[in-house]
């Protein structure tokens, strides 16, 4: 520690810090000087604003590596200029209520195609958090090939989808995602993805991916289809020579006889033949998607079904389809949460809605997948024991797969109100399933240094000035599947880049987030 006299724009005074790694926390005051820490230490140097820090846990600033926060500006089209005039949406309130500083885009292969374009949007809004982009391989596949979309792709147009990835690393994203689950993503095979990943290793990025099956069935060729997904993300890693980030790490249902152990062990398979896998996860037994997700792949588009199962006997091929997936997840266990043709289901499950029109679960099923966009839904399809035995491991991140939601719109997951606080009150202090110092560094240094976001994630001199000062006698997260719009408590102060975006306890409107290229 260091005593000094010069001066400060801000001085937290007499906190317990906690710098993000595992060491031991100290008390300390930190100086800072715009956007940077300048000095820790016993400090006495005039400073413009002092922050009283005393009896309380300084931490870095939460850095969520899986976010869909630049969907909420995409899918509303020219209604995304209604966030110059909402300080929630353009403040991201419900991440900064959590402690979030920073947010990673364009996952699981979706987002905006065009880095430079995303980025000036968050730097012409003066958006809430810090943004890093993601290169989102199914977008960019879609924006090539259109509808008419290739299993296989040629020689060329491999080129021309290599040639766009690297476009968009010189632009400054800092890896590239898939979303193999999804359409168009679905239709490319492991080798397309790794001779993509090798051009994302020339600029030092890394591979996330939401993998292809999150279930525990058996798939065509006898393998347990969650385990051989992981075990194509780790060949990707192994021959393209990459870092990869396995998304939204879960088995969902069917889960049969699977055990979170089996995922546990490709992972640290892997890891001790020194590859650099390691996994994301939120704190929740539930997921969110489109409503498609319930479908085989060969009936998905972007962001409906096909149009030819838009026919009346399309139809009746979806609700022979999704009636198989109701014997293992029934129709109650999916709640509808964004719904833009009728309002009035968000917050209603399948079930419900079926009953409200008078007619079978999966005749509602197939007319809801039908519209264009369809909704999307939370799906009840995890076993909490599952998501508490892949929780404290020292290579699993801490991310809430949550999205930008201006206060009050749509009925969305929880997970995008309270996953940090959540996993910090429930898990560390109520079931002590881990200790605090290796949660948060789950969600600070350890995606830090994965996503390589230089200066991010630590308390140290010469970092960036994102900081959160946390009561944890009052940490909480409020939201709920009926009433998600409630943020989080426990955050007292929040710095973004040195400005005071939260002063005790509440939003201040003050905006210190920018776009930030790869290093």
């Amino acid at each position: 520690m260091q005593h000094t006299q010069q001066d400060f724009d801000v001085v937290i005074k007499g906190g317990t810090i906690y710098d993000g790694t595992l060491a031991k926390p100290y008390v300390a005051d930190i100086g800072i000087q715009k956007d940077k820490i300048a000095a820790i230490g016993d400090l006495s140097g005039k400073a413009a604003k002092t922050i009283d820090a005393g009896g309380l846990t300084v931490m870095p600033g939460i850095i969520d590596v899986h976010t869909h926060c630049d969907l909420t500006f995409q899918k509303l089209g020219r209604k995304r200029y209604l966030a110059y005039l909402m300080p929630s949406w353009k403040g991201n309130f419900n991440y900064l209520y959590q402690g979030v500083t920073t947010v990673v885009t364009g996952n699981c292969g979706y987002g905006y195609t065009d880095t430079a374009h995303w980025f000036g949007m968050i730097d012409s809004l003066k958006f809430g958090s810090n943004v890093y982009q993601l290169v989102p391989h199914g977008m960019i596949r879609q924006e090539l090939f259109g509808s008419n979309q290739p299993r296989e792709l040629t020689p060329g147009q491999l080129d021309a989808m290599k040639r766009r990835v690297a476009e968009e690393m010189e632009k400054g994203a800092i890896g590239m995602s898939t979303g193999l689950a999804y359409a168009p993503g679905y239709l490319a095979a492991t080798a397309e993805i790794v001779e993509l990943a090798k051009v994302v290793r020339q600029y030092g990025g890394l591979y996330t991916s939401h993998i292809r099956d999150e279930s525990g069935a058996t798939t065509a060729g006898g393998k347990i289809g969650v385990l051989d997904s992981i075990e194509e993300a780790i060949a990707v890693g192994r021959q393209a020579a990459i870092p990869v980030e396995i998304s939204h790490l879960k088995i969902t249902a069917p889960i049969n006889q699977t055990r979170a152990q089996q995922l546990l062990e490709l992972i640290e398979g892997a890891r001790m033949q020194g590859l650099d896998v390691t996994a994301d996860q939120y704190p929740y037994a539930a997921g969110s998607t489109y409503l498609t997700h319930l479908l085989p792949d060969d009936f998905k588009a972007s962001t409906s079904v096909k149009d030819e199962y838009k026919t009346k006997s399309g139809r009746n091929s979806i609700r022979k389809a999704v009636e198989r997936v109701f014997e293992y997840l029934p129709p109650a266990k999916t709640l509808i949460t964004t719904y833009q043709q009728k309002k009035s289901y968000e917050g209603k499950t399948i079930e419900e809605i079926a009953g409200i029109e008078n007619r079978s679960p999966a005749e509602a099923y197939a007319a809801m997948v039908c519209e264009e966009p369809a909704p999307m839904a939370v799906f009840f399809s995890q076993d909490m024991d599952v998501v508490r035995e892949l929780m404290p491991q020292e290579y699993i991140i801490t991310a809430s797969d949550g999205w930008t939601v201006p206060k009050g719109m749509t009925q969305p997951h929880p997970r995008i109100y309270g996953t940090f606080p959540r996993k910090l009150k429930k898990f560390v202090f109520e079931d002590k399933l881990m200790d605090l110092q290796l949660a948060i560094r789950s969600m600070t240094s350890l995606p830090a240094e994965k996503f390589n976001l230089k200066g991010r994630g630590k308390i140290a001199a010469g970092y960036c000035a994102d900081i959160a000062v946390v009561d944890f006698d009052t940490i909480a997260d409020h939201a709920t599947y009926q009433k998600p719009h409630q943020y989080s408590e426990g955050i007292v102060h929040l710095l973004v880049n040195g400005k005071h975006s939260i002063e005790n306890g509440k939003a201040t409107g003050k905006r210190g987030g920018k776009a930030v290229r790869r290093a």
